[in-house]
């Protein structure tokens, strides 16, 4: 469990990780990654399969690759509006952790973070077709029981929001690995490239 003092420590380590740009990556087979879109400043669309159909809510959810800072992992969430109408996007992303068969692990999930947005208050705004916005997923790879089997999730459900189904999203570069927290630390959905 993060304290106050490291998580001032981190603060400004964990902002260069989850603000800069990352190499966007893979999906899992039922939520492929999108086609480029108009290049964002600072941040690689997204690589990987070709884009089967644009699910029927218009917004695919996308996975970038996991940053490390001072033992902290970030790993960037975005929602990309393939669609031809907008969508409001609002507050968090619904995020569960899964294991390897799918099933929902006990995982803890704790909405914004003091080392990351200082708490910011969720912001409402419209996702245009062809715009992206990002969120971030963040935890410590930290064991402190050897009696208790460290936490390794496979996949992430994200529901981007409301009128949206859920989309399960697989890191390309190795699981969420929890150690023993079992918590994960979710930020607000921020508009990319000035939406």
């Amino acid at each position: 469990m993060r304290t106050r003092g490291s998580a001032v420590v981190t603060a400004a380590a964990v902002v260069t990780v989850v603000t800069a740009g990352c190499s966007a990556g893979g999906a899992a087979p039922d939520a492929a990654s999108p086609p480029p879109s108009a290049p964002v400043p600072g941040l690689s669309a997204p690589a990987g399969p070709s884009a089967g159909a644009c699910p029927g809510s218009g917004v695919r959810v996308t996975l970038g690759a996991t940053e490390t800072a001072l033992g902290l992992r970030a790993l960037s969430v975005f929602l990309d509006n393939c669609g031809g109408r907008p969508f409001e996007v609002s507050g968090y992303p619904e995020v569960a952790v899964l294991d390897a068969e799918r099933e929902e692990l006990d995982v803890t999930v704790r909405l914004g973070t003091d080392a990351v947005d200082g708490g910011a208050t969720r912001s409402t705004f419209v996702l245009r077709p062809g715009q992206r916005a990002r969120s971030g997923i963040l935890w410590r790879n930290t064991v402190t029981r050897s009696d208790v089997t460290a936490t390794n999730g496979a996949y992430l459900r994200v529901t981007p929001g409301r009128g949206a189904a859920a989309q399960t999203v697989a890191p390309h570069d190795g699981p969420l690995d929890l150690g023993t927290t079992d918590a994960v630390e979710v930020t607000p959905w921020t508009p990319e490239g000035g939406t």
